[in-house]
């Protein structure tokens, strides 16, 4: 009985040895679930951002820069998405999800757009511009959470 019992005990222990994530590997998946939330975010924001300015009649090179913006977003979420192993319907759901949680900040209403702005602007120009700064903010975040 105390042999089978310390074999339960021994495979059960490397069993989970086997299938826990080294500190590296959850460090890792952490930044890549950020990153595709913050592409999803700006994706969500560049898109509602555009129909705004549409509805304003605005300068079709404005509306293009923002749609290029959009496009890069939604390409950068999707990359990031099957790097995680995230199926393209759950990927789907999130963006549908967070565009809207947007549209329910400024309550589906485009004068409200300055509420979009203060909040995701700054971050998403950023974002495109320089991914390997946000990159470091999450890698920075996740020291703290993975000792």
């Amino acid at each position: 009985m105390r042999k089978t019992l310390k074999i339960i005990i021994l495979s059960l222990l490397l069993a989970n040895v086997a299938y826990a994530e080294t500190k590296e590997e959850k460090r890792a998946e952490y930044v890549l679930l950020n990153m595709q939330q913050d592409y999803i975010n700006c994706y969500s924001f560049y898109k509602i951002g555009v129909e705004y300015v549409r509805k304003t009649n605005s300068k079709t090179s404005i509306i293009d820069g923002i749609e290029k913006s959009s496009d890069n977003s939604l390409r950068l979420a999707h990359e990031t998405g099957e790097i995680i192993g995230m199926k393209t319907e759950e990927m789907s759901a999130k963006v549908k999800s967070e565009i809207k949680k947007q549209l329910d900040l400024v309550g589906n209403n485009f004068k409200n757009a300055a509420v979009l702005l203060e909040k995701y602007s700054h971050t998403c120009k950023n974002l495109i511009e320089n991914k390997k700064q946000r990159i470091s903010f999450w890698e920075k975040k996740t020291i703290n959470k993975f000792k």
